[in-house]
């Protein structure tokens, strides 16, 4: 090639600068002359070239990549064909265009396919077909053909010709890339039929495959199993598939919408949790359009009342005992009595009176007997005639059916039976009034509970600590806590020593009431004044104060504070720490640990339980998790309530907030979302606190970041018939505030918050952080003299930032100045307050030692048992010190030696490495 260049180069020495002047003023008409001239002459040496090109550069070239194709020396009776370099249209053409050129100038050189054509072919390859224009040609490089045997005048080859005419099908490729001749390449459907192997030595099975491929394709709508989705046309991507099944004939078909209640029996929970109704088709996000629908679909679709769920979930208790073993019915006579137990001894070995007594074991639990006493009194339906009849009547009966009437609701004829008992000769004692209050206590009736005390006072009968107990407990439940506390005065006036169980009842209502700290100091002061050890039920009640305040590491502290005092949790105490763990997102998980822990001790597990179990994982945002709990909830025999839904919807809230959610996710969260409230609505619609399950929708939309859709669901609340409360605006205001931080849409939602709304002191710590970015002086006043109003103290940090952004405003030196004062107010009232109460123990204490004739300095039992004991180590001469002769006393006294170092040369701490550098 370069030899070429060289003789050009001689023959036309200014051809490169001239050719690149030319190039460069192409479209100059005066040099278009001599242009034509120059590409006239160069196009021989260009053809020269690009031949000399082909052949020089073939050795540093890499060979072509191609598919494998057998060598075009293999004879063609083997089965190969001589494999054809595939050419294009455009190419063929271009080559026919060269070749009549090549004709007009006979200098230059014959072309490509000219070349091709007269290129010599080698023995034993078959002649090339010719390839019509419209013909599809073949892709692949190797056809079969017919494999009969080969004849013996074989030219001679070597070995490897010889071992391929032994063994054909060892020419093949490997891979399965081999095909039927002229056809397309295998598919899926071809495996369907029942032809044999493609490589086989006969051509009969080929051609019965080709004409089956070719009747089936030839139809109008076929479509290959592997072809893909999108070149599937329409018509036939929206084709229904067959069903499996055929129906019986005859048989109708009742869709969803007909029989709802129907596929909602079989369902037993959420509907469409998994991917909402009409397939792909995506829900309106609008929390208006979403509303609308429900309460449109709501007033089509017939609601389930509460008397049905709970018949379902009576039909489920009772499917689920029907599988136990029952006891024999009281009107089997005793010979079928004894007959049946023969033959259960003769069955299984075992004596049937053992076993109903192991299985009765087994299935016992804390507080069984309790249960049991309460179910027997509540299925009750005797009277005060019915005892006299059959030879019952006691006083301790009649008090037991009082107790049942009055735990029915039947108070008119729990008095009467206390009239016909006094009428009869039975005299009431102190548990018949005790009955008489715990029925005034459930119905929560204060004035009839007094009215039964006085009765009980005109009956000469002594109160006894249960009897107040009662009487205390019923006005808890009416809500009348300080009275409680009088008539714990009043006991004490009357020498009746308080119980840990009336001092439960003081503090469960202290709690119930939302004054925790009250009842942690009344938790506190009965241990440490008047020395009272807490039960099971007290610790219970305080670990309900931790749930309630969200305090899951202080629950968790009692715990181990009710184990060390030897006693063990109940299935109530398992209950309150499943709700304690549930509160908080750390210590969610432990919630399941403790529910393990229950069935562990085969507890009774209670739709409490598993309430806060959907908490926890709502909490946790693990949709699986809270699968698994309503499948097992199905198990037990329960049924979803309103908080369980609720939780549900708040779960998907939790979701939207964890790492990596796509916004796929959050628009499928959504709709998962508004389908849990269509299944709510539809499942117990009465009972749902619609307030609370449109505030989890709005955390939904909040914690997805679809700001103007949360702000669309005020309007909503007026849709269900509600209205928004402290929740709904602490949900919006966190997201105006924390999220976005948007200081004109915050004060303007904040300007809007209605006055008998009651915001935490977060809220009001938010709207003065927001103030101070606001950089509006006036504002921040504002917030100030509203947080003034309701006692709210600004946080340390937020006092700094006030400091130093409002050192220039007289008005906040103002306020500053009044929340100083304030502040020293509520200080001076709490420390005289706990003075004051310091001083009543105090006193209390006095009280109770002069009535025994003692004072404050009196010794106790103790301190007295105490001096004796150290009275008898002193005579023992145990504090006595050792006698040593003279010499070694005089020794022992003087600087040096075992006994001055063993007084002052004591080991002492290296301060100087402790606290220097190190």
């Amino acid at each position: 090639m370069w030899a070429v260049v060289r003789q050009a180069k001689a023959h036309f020495p200014p051809l490169t600068l001239l050719h690149e002047t030319a190039c460069r003023t192409c479209c100059e008409p005066v040099f278009e002359s001599q242009r034509r001239s120059l590409v006239s002459s160069w196009r021989p040496i260009a053809e020269a070239l690009h031949s000399a090109r082909l052949v020089s550069t073939a050795s540093f070239l890499p060979p072509p990549k191609s598919r494998w194709s057998p060598s075009n020396e293999l004879p063609a009776k083997l089965g190969f064909v001589q494999s054809q370099r595939r050419t294009s249209r455009k190419k063929n053409l271009k080559a026919v265009h060269q070749s009549q050129k090549a004709t007009s100038n006979q200098t230059s050189s014959p072309p490509r396919a000219a070349r091709q054509a007269l290129r010599p072919v080698k023995a034993g390859s078959p002649p090339v077909k010719k390839v019509r224009r419209n013909q599809k040609k073949h892709r692949h490089s190797t056809d079969l053909e017919d494999l009969g045997d080969a004849p013996n005048s074989l030219p001679h080859f070597d070995r490897q010709v010889k071992r391929l005419q032994q063994r054909p099908i060892a020419a093949l490729p490997r891979t399965p890339q081999f095909f039927v001749r002229f056809g397309p390449p295998m598919t899926a459907e071809d495996l369907t039929h029942d032809a044999p192997s493609v490589f086989v030595e006969s051509r009969k099975l080929l051609d019965d495959v080709l004409e089956r491929r070719e009747k089936l394709q030839s139809a109008p709508d076929f479509v290959a199993p592997d072809t893909p989705f999108w070149r599937v046309p329409a018509k036939l991507r929206k084709k229904k598939t067959p069903k499996w099944q055929a129906k019986a004939e005859g048989e109708e078909e009742t869709s969803k919408a007909e029989n709802p209640s129907e596929a909602a029996e079989q369902l037993k929970g959420i509907v469409n949790l998994g991917r909402p109704p009409g397939g792909r088709r995506a829900e309106p996000l609008s929390p208006a359009k979403a509303s609308i629908k429900l309460l449109d679909e709501g007033e089509s679709m017939p609601h389930d009342s509460e008397e049905t769920v709970q018949s379902e979930a009576e039909q489920d208790s009772a499917s689920s005992f029907s599988h136990a073993s029952r006891p024999l019915r009281p009107e089997q006579s005793l010979i079928a009595s004894l007959r049946q137990k023969a033959a259960d001894f003769a069955r299984t070995g075992a004596n049937p009176d053992l076993v109903e007594s192991m299985a009765e074991a087994l299935r016992h639990h804390p507080g069984t007997e309790r249960a049991a006493r309460i179910r027997e009194m509540r299925s009750c339906v005797m009277d005060f005639e019915t005892l006299i009849q059959e030879g019952k009547a006691s006083v301790s009966n009649c008090n037991e059916l009082i107790r049942a009437q009055a735990l029915q609701g039947r108070m008119e004829e729990a008095v009467q039976t206390h009239d016909s008992m006094k009428l009869h000769g039975y005299e009431p004692d102190s548990e018949t009034f005790v009955s008489l209050l715990l029925g005034a206590a459930q119905h929560g009736d204060a004035e009839l509970a007094r009215r039964f005390f006085l009765k009980m006072r005109e009956q000469l009968v002594s109160a006894t600590p249960k009897v107040y107990a009662a009487l205390i407990h019923a006005h808890v439940r009416a809500g009348d806590t300080a009275s409680g506390y009088s008539l714990l005065r009043k006991m004490e006036d009357e020498r009746v020593q308080p119980d840990v169980v009336v001092h439960t009842i003081l503090i469960n209502g202290l709690v119930h009431e939302g004054r925790l700290e009250t009842a942690w100091e009344e938790f506190h002061s009965i241990r440490t004044w008047k020395l009272i050890q807490p039960d099971e039920v007290l610790f219970t009640v305080m670990i309900k104060a931790c749930a309630m305040a969200s305090e899951a590491e202080r629950a968790l502290n009692l715990l181990d504070d009710l184990r060390i005092s030897g006693l063990y949790p109940t299935d109530i105490t398992y209950g309150e720490l499943i709700r304690a763990m549930s509160s908080s997102q750390d210590h969610a998980k432990k919630a399941f640990d403790f529910y393990r822990q229950m069935q562990a001790e085969d507890l009774p597990i209670s739709s409490f339980v598993f309430e806060h179990l959907l908490r926890a994982c709502a909490q946790l945002g693990d949709p699986k998790r809270a699968k698994t709990t309503i499948h097992e909830m199905r198990e037990y025999g329960l049924v979803l309530s309103p908080v369980m839904y609720c939780h549900l919807v708040s779960l998907f809230a939790s979701a939207m907030r964890r790492p990596h959610t796509s916004e796929n996710e959050k628009l499928q969260n959504l709709r998962y979302a508004w389908n849990v409230v269509a299944e709510a609505r539809r499942a117990c619609e009465s009972r749902i606190n619609w307030t609370s399950m449109l505030n989890e929708v709005l955390r939904v939309y909040v914690a997805g970041g679809f700001a103007e859709f949360a702000v669309e669901m005020l309007p909503q609340y007026a849709e269900f018939g509600v209205n928004p409360d402290a929740d709904t605006w602490a949900h919006l205001l966190r997201m105006f505030g924390d999220d976005l931080k948007d200081v004109g849409r915050f004060f303007l939602l904040w300007d809007t918050v209605p006055q008998d709304i009651k915001l935490s002191d977060d809220l009001y710590h938010l709207a003065l952080e927001m103030a101070l970015q606001s950089r509006s002086s006036q504002q921040t006043c504002a917030v100030l003299e509203q947080m003034y109003s309701v006692s709210v103290f600004p946080t340390p940090q937020l006092a700094e930032r006030l400091a130093k952004a409002g050192r220039h405003v007289i008005q906040i030196h103002q306020q500053i100045g009044k929340f100083i004062s304030l502040n020293r107010d509520l200080k001076i009232a709490a420390a005289k307050r706990e003075t004051a109460l310091l001083q009543t123990h105090m006193d209390e204490r006095e009280a109770y030692l002069a009535a025994d004739g003692l004072t404050v300095r009196s010794p106790t039992p103790e301190q007295e048992y105490r001096d004796r004991y150290f009275d008898q180590l002193h005579k023992q001469g145990v504090f006595k010190r050792p006698w040593l002769p003279f010499g070694e006393y005089l020794a022992s006294k003087q600087k040096g030696g075992e006994a001055y170092a063993k007084r002052h040369d004591k080991p002492r701490p290296n301060l100087l490495s402790a606290n220097g550098p190190s």
